[in-house]
């Protein structure tokens, strides 16, 4: 046979809301609990295995422990939910350097700027090329991974020579 506190350790649950639905007085407790009538909370063996003074001496124990681990849980979810909230701000502004980030990007691989009458265009491989219209076909010429105008020169300077040929 079980010793009446392993018998309420077992049923902690069950006391437990039993004792706060009965306004936490441990002699509702106790008559809800051995009440055979009652289909949610029948405990019959209760009554077999201690006398009511001791279930009152322990149900108060029970219920003091009960409600500081429910307390330390509380403040442990309480500090969860605290950095969740930091992280998921965090998050939300990382999102947003990402999203500007993006923007800067999208703007820099479609930047074009005009070079000696000549459209700068830089690829989406990181290549710069110069682009112009004659005589409604599009010529171009690549310059390289980095922009250097002493290059573009001369690079447009031989290109205007060949199409004038």
């Amino acid at each position: 046979m079980l010793k009446p506190i392993e018998f309420l350790i077992q049923n902690l649950d069950v006391i437990i809301s039993v004792f706060h639905s009965c306004d936490c007085k441990p002699k509702k407790t106790w008559e809800a609990l051995i009440d055979q009538n009652n289909s949610e909370t029948i405990i019959p063996k209760l009554s077999q295995i201690m006398s009511y003074n001791t279930f009152k001496q322990y149900l108060s124990v029970l219920a003091a422990i009960n409600s500081i681990e429910r307390d330390s849980k509380n403040k442990k979810l309480s500090k969860l939910r605290q950095v969740i909230a930091e992280q998921e701000k965090e998050l939300g502004s990382l999102r947003n350097k990402q999203d500007e980030m993006k923007l800067k990007l999208s703007k820099l691989r479609h930047k074009s700027n005009n070079f000696d009458g000549w459209t700068v265009r830089l690829t989406p491989k990181g290549y710069y090329n110069l682009c112009k219209s004659f005589d409604g076909k599009v010529e171009t010429i690549y310059i390289g991974k980095k922009f250097n105008p002493q290059k573009a020169r001369e690079k447009i300077s031989e290109k205007l020579t060949k199409l004038r040929q």
